[in-house]
């Protein structure tokens, strides 16, 4: 394996959901919130809407991946000389 590839993909879907001010975690790990129509054309308030809604996921993605990588046994590591 040469690297890892990171995929995020946001969608900003037209619904008749009542607004939630709280991010909602789906059972395929997908996470949404959902916005007045008001709120959605505001730039501020879709910003900070996305950071709410991903930045948990971020985390807890990164955090399951470095720890999965801390396990694995070096390949190849190249010492540093003294």
């Amino acid at each position: 394996m040469t690297g890892y590839k990171m995929r995020i993909h946001i969608e900003m879907i037209p619904c008749d959901e009542a607004p939630r001010h709280e991010p909602m975690t789906a059972q395929d790990g997908s996470v949404s919130i959902v916005l007045s129509e008001t709120d959605a054309m505001n730039i501020d308030m879709c910003e900070q809407a996305l950071l709410q809604t991903t930045y948990p996921t971020l985390r807890e993605t990164l955090a399951t991946h470095l720890s999965e990588v801390s396990k694995k046994k070096p390949a190849n590591r190249v010492r540093r000389a003294l």
